[in-house]
């Protein structure tokens, strides 16, 4: 697989693919509102879950699914890490001693250097976030045509040109990859160097310069084409894409769950301040053990 056919969606199966740009935006939106919201491990880790399932019904291919384990595990790496070396909330459990406060110079710079166990458990909660949105970003771009997002964001009444220029950072991500896979290998075979990963390491300072002249490039012959077209001028020129009922039905049920745990989420902090209702007993019972 090519490194322009790993940021393209044209693997996907065909229900993947059909379904309409607004949805898959909608659902993308609701689902960041319920990783903002919802604290509690578990019901992060099943909507977690419910992505790689998403993947699998699409049709995800098995290179694609090694390059998103590589990201999925950079970043919850770092956020776990990164927390618990440096977690500043009490109460804190140190695990294992870094750099004791005793140590010359770096003990009494740093104050010592732990891993804390809070610090372990709420990275992994913080990286689940953004894993779980990592995921669902890479299967809409994996699954969605950019004219698919352009007609989603002109039918929202976006001005053309923000929306072209959203979609177009989209597009340009495999335009990129495949400029660069193309620099390394004229790179190698310039330097008579062989393949493998520890060539690509020595050729990666070199990369920028003729990456940017490509990119100004492409970018002036796409200013000139979309210009040429008067794609700006005029507006109802796109064909658009008809949403199907069945989508605006899922896509209400969706926002109207989101609702409602936004809700229960936004009573239960209310209660935990002192404004507590009876009538509401069970939602606070619900938000305390699932939100």
């Amino acid at each position: 697989m090519s490194m322009r056919q790993l940021w393209e969606g044209t693997e996907a199966r065909n229900w993947a693919r059909d379904i309409n740009g607004q949805t898959k935006l909608i659902i993308l939106f609701l689902y960041a509102v319920l990783m903002i919201t919802i604290d509690n491990p578990r019901s992060l880790f099943i909507l977690f879950m419910l992505t790689l399932v998403f993947h699998g019904a699409a049709g995800t291919s098995f290179y694609k699914w090694k390059v998103m384990a590589v990201l999925l595990m950079l970043g919850l790496w770092g956020s776990m890490v990164s927390q618990a070396l440096f977690f500043s909330q009490i109460p804190r459990t140190p695990l294992f001693v870094l750099v004791s406060p005793d140590t010359p110079f770096l003990g009494a710079v740093t104050g010592g250097l732990f891993v804390y166990r809070e610090g372990i458990l709420y990275g992994a909660v913080q990286g689940l976030r953004a894993a779980t949105m990592l995921s669902l970003g890479l299967l809409v771009c994996w699954t969605s045509d950019p004219r698919q997002l352009l007609n989603a964001l002109l039918s929202w009444r976006l001005p053309p040109q923000v929306a072209f220029m959203l979609v177009t950072a989209i597009r340009f991500l495999p335009v990129l990859a495949a400029e660069t896979g193309e620099i390394i290998t004229a790179l190698q075979l310039r330097s008579d160097s062989q393949r493998g990963r520890t060539a690509v390491l020595q050729h990666i300072p070199y990369i920028a310069k003729p990456l940017l002249a490509r990119c100004l490039r492409r970018a002036q012959t796409l200013a000139l084409s979309v210009v040429s077209r008067g794609f700006f001028a005029a507006k109802g020129s796109v064909a658009r894409q008809s949403w199907k009922k069945s989508e605006k039905a899922g896509c209400v049920a969706f926002c109207l769950f989101t609702l409602a745990v936004v809700g229960s989420k936004i009573c239960y902090v209310l209660s935990e301040q002192g404004l507590y209702f009876g009538l509401l007993r069970k939602v606070y019972d619900i938000s305390k053990m699932y939100l």
